[in-house]
């Protein structure tokens, strides 16, 4: 969020093109923002961090901003972002019920600000998706199919999958690799939901492994650190292994809602039947 502010304060202010796209990843790599304009990358994270700092807290965001005794020019973009941003970044701050998206125009409008900036900080590794979206991935041959309800079933499940992946062009070395991401997210569905179901689809170019569970869904606010720092886990998260899934797979796609969830780990075939290096052990 502090990047989506910092690039629109960068817009405001016609900033280059290049400055206006660096400011999405920057703050995961910057430990501190600075007050010196000279370095203005930093500059304007420091002022955007300030402005959902403010908002979070409920703060008087006009009386701070005037204390601060900012620059003309940023004084004015500051408040012209702060004016067309408010409502999206307090909504996210201070939601009622995230997960639970897309109905109304501004829940809408805060779940693509987290599926655009998830999408370009994981360089479109991760894709929040709709379920109209979702039903392509359906599409193809259904190799295999089974159901997790009991932690019993995850193993059973592991061997559905391994029979099934075998018969396609992945080799054995391949296979286990495929395996190991998949055990991390049928595992996620009795972390976090009642039940659920594992299916494996083949087409031409792919292998799509659908992992459907009925539970309450992701909260939205975890997803950031849950795409992006290594081991981060929380009950409703997407667990510890999820950034396994996002190394491994070529990509990761979520639909979220308060009828459950479902992840689908996407796995590209190369010419010659080979993956590529993601699957090396």
């Amino acid at each position: 969020m502090i990047g989506l502010v910092a690039r629109n304060l960068a817009k405001q202010l016609n900033a280059d093109q290049s400055l206006q796209d660096s400011l999405i990843y920057l703050p995961f790599s910057v430990e501190t923002f600075v007050e010196n304009q000279a370095d203005e990358a930093k500059y304007l994270l420091r002022l955007a961090n300030d402005m959902v700092s403010w908002i979070m807290d409920n703060d008087d965001v006009y009386l701070r901003v005037r204390e601060m005794r900012l620059p003309a020019k940023y004084h004015e973009s500051f408040l012209k972002v702060y004016e067309e941003g408010k409502k999206n970044i307090s909504a996210i701050f201070h939601p009622e019920d995230l997960n639970h998206c897309v109905n109304s125009t501004v829940e809408r409008k805060i779940w693509e600000v987290y599926r655009d900036v998830i999408y370009a900080v994981t360089q479109g590794k991760f894709l929040l998706v709709t379920k109209d979206e979702l039903e392509k991935y359906k599409e193809g041959t259904v190799l295999c199919e089974a159901s997790v309800k009991v932690r019993s079933d995850i193993p059973k499940a592991r061997e559905i999958a391994k029979g099934c992946l075998l018969q396609t062009d992945f080799n054995h070395m391949q296979v286990t690799s495929l395996l190991l991401v998949i055990s991390e997210a049928i595992t996620n569905v009795l972390k976090h939901a009642e039940e659920g179901k594992m299916t494996i689809v083949q087409n031409e170019r792919h292998v799509h492994v659908i992992v459907e569970d009925r539970g309450p869904g992701f909260d939205l606010k975890l997803l950031p650190n849950a795409t992006l720092m290594a081991g981060y886990s929380t009950k409703k998260s997407l667990g510890q292994g999820f950034t396994l899934m996002l190394k491994m797979a070529d990509q990761v796609l979520l639909n979220t809602s308060s009828e459950g969830s479902c992840v689908v780990l996407v796995f590209d075939y190369v010419e010659g039947g080979n993956r590529n290096e993601n699957l090396a052990i």
